[in-house]
């Protein structure tokens, strides 16, 4: 039977760079959250993320956005070990 490990991280968005500080992130009624305006920020901050925690065997289970923090719940088979 395959076990998992769980981790969940919080990462503070970066400074937009224009003078409109618009929302990056928008979520619905149900939960579903998009990407909205990266041209802002950017996504290179969180391809970094996602590259960092994919070498040490994290796979991302869910995301969510509240007040420029993104939380992140992360899942790896407890058999896969790297760098925590």
């Amino acid at each position: 039977m395959t076990q998992w490990e769980y981790q969940i991280t919080v990462h503070v968005l970066p400074e937009p760079e224009k003078e409109d500080k618009g929302s990056v992130f928008e979520c619905d009624q149900a939960g579903q959250c998009f990407v909205h305006d990266t041209s802002q920020i950017g996504i290179g901050w969180l391809e970094n993320i996602f590259r960092d925690k994919g070498k040490d065997g994290w796979e991302l289970v869910q995301s969510g956005y509240h007040h420029r923090e993104l939380l992140c719940i992360w899942k790896r088979n407890k058999k896969v070990r790297g760098k925590s």
